[in-house]
């Protein structure tokens, strides 16, 4: 929640509204993607986007560690 919480406030700071910017983090967090007209705003802003590049890859890693975890 942490992670979410710090990326939204990023996409904050780019311009997008509070609630738009929650939604998306958490979206691209959890790997499940929306194609809206908000997911455009995101993919055709450089910095919007690599603010969500990062946290796709952070919820990666994490469900990578989960499955190790159990594993284990």
């Amino acid at each position: 929640m942490l992670v979410t919480r710090v990326a939204s406030m990023a996409l904050m700071l780019t311009g997008l509204s509070r609630e738009s910017a929650q939604f998306q983090a958490r979206s691209a967090f959890s790997g499940c993607g929306f194609t809206t007209n908000e997911a455009e705003l995101i993919a055709n802003h450089p910095v919007r986007r690599r603010i969500v590049m990062v946290l796709m890859l952070l919820g990666n890693i994490g469900v990578a560690t989960v499955v190790a975890t159990i594993m284990v």
